[in-house]
């Protein structure tokens, strides 16, 4: 449902976006490159399209709204023009944070400490429910969700129906008779298919996979990638403006208010289809206790996050080995903590080991607990590492800049 979270952005700026496919001209945009957390991002910072990464959380609720049937989280780094969608298996076995329990006992309600991720909205009921499970994603993760977006099957339906349906293979035939419960019956068969908003319902909903939830998440990502470049496209969004208008503030409960849509619309015409990825939280389906629960790997979790969200390429993490020295590489620090004069502190460290320091800098986007040493190339970094109490190396030309050769984003375990 990446293609939800875009077409809110396109449609609350949907004019904008329509005079662009059209002309080609965007008001106020050139290419500086200034990387930004999402909700640092002002309305100046905006209209000169300065990179940012976005996360947002999104929801699909069951029948009677209470778990959340799907959940995944779409990165957006308008400097690569990518979209990476990450799902979390709705089964994920989770211990509750700190934080999102302060907040169901605060509402007075009760839960599981340990418990599935779908379960987190119901534990915290309709006022604190996507709140809560965006939280607890940032937990699982490691992430900062800048955003969520919730929507129930009657508002897929209407979206899907909205652009006229969705053409695409279905991997095989699908029966499940449910209306014994109230529920719907799902009749699909194997091959080239046009999907009205019932039909994409059936399809998503179906679980009868031999590999379980993993198959049910992996057509659901097959279509979602269909469904976004159908809304994303210049014909849908001229002839189905109106009626995709109307469903989105009809449906779609989110945090992403107009004045934020309206900042976010200025990006995008910097997304570029071909360059959606998708991806499952690695790990197995798995019985504990007598309950099924999906138990993710934690440290290919790290991995796959260190790749998705940060562009941590993982060659570049490797320590062992011989280390191209980086002393003929102007370098810059910025303090990416809370200590003051902790960039500083470190740029005389390093001048005094031989490396050549550029002035140090305050970083303003998200803060992390390790050290980011950013460099243009693989294969250069690894000898800093040694200077930091955690840090890793990351391929990030397009977040340096053109005046240094590496940036170091100082992380809070620096002291």
């Amino acid at each position: 449902m990446c293609s939800i979270v875009f077409a809110f952005v396109i449609l609350a700026g949907g004019a904008c976006f329509g005079y662009y496919k059209i002309t080609g001209n965007v008001p106020f945009a050139n290419d500086n490159i200034v990387s930004n957390n999402a909700s640092d991002t002002n309305f100046l910072d905006a209209f000169l399209k300065r990179n940012i990464k976005m996360n947002v959380a999104v929801f699909g609720v069951d029948k009677d709204g209470t778990r959340t049937d799907v959940v995944f989280v779409v990165h957006y780094d308008s400097a690569t023009e990518s979209i990476s969608l990450v799902s979390l298996p709705r089964d994920t076995r989770v211990s509750l944070s700190e934080e999102v329990k302060a907040n169901i006992n605060a509402e007075g309600r009760s839960y599981s400490q340990v418990t599935k991720l779908n379960a987190v909205h119901a534990f915290s009921g309709e006022k604190m429910g996507c709140k809560n499970t965006a939280l607890q994603i940032e937990d699982l993760l490691g992430i900062k969700i800048d955003h969520y977006v919730k929507i129930d099957f009657e508002a897929f339906r209407a979206i899907v129906d909205a652009v006229g349906g969705v053409d695409m293979y279905v991997p095989q035939d699908m029966d499940w008779d449910m209306r014994d419960t109230g529920d719907l019956l799902i009749n699909l068969k194997k091959g080239d298919q046009h999907l009205d908003g019932e039909k994409a319902e059936q399809l998503v909903r179906f679980r009868r996979y031999a590999d379980g939830d993993v198959g049910r998440i992996e057509v659901q990502q097959i279509f979602l990638k269909a469904l976004a470049e159908k809304v994303l496209s210049t014909e849908t969004i001229l002839k189905n403006l109106p009626d995709l208008i109307s469903v989105m503030y009809k449906y779609i409960e989110t945090d992403v208010s107009m004045s934020d849509a309206l900042k976010y619309v200025n990006y995008v015409d910097k997304v570029d289809m071909s360059k959606i990825s998708m991806e499952t939280l690695p790990g197995v389906g798995q019985y504990v206790g007598g309950v099924s629960y999906f138990i993710h790997d934690v440290e290919e979790t790290r991995e796959m996050v260190d790749r998705v969200f940060y562009s941590v390429a993982p060659a570049a993490t490797a320590t062992s080995g011989a280390a191209q020295d980086s002393k003929a590489l102007l370098i810059e620090v910025s303090n990416g903590g809370s200590v003051n004069g902790l960039a500083g502190l470190y740029s005389k460290k390093l001048e005094d080991a031989g490396y050549k320091i550029a002035p140090p800098t305050n970083y303003s986007g998200q803060q992390n607990t390790y050290t980011r040493i950013q460099v243009k190339n693989e294969g250069v970094g690894s000898d800093l590492i040694s200077f930091f109490t955690d840090a890793k190396v990351e391929v990030a030309p397009k977040e340096i800049g053109s005046n240094v050769d590496i940036r170091i984003i100082l992380g809070s375990k620096e002291q």
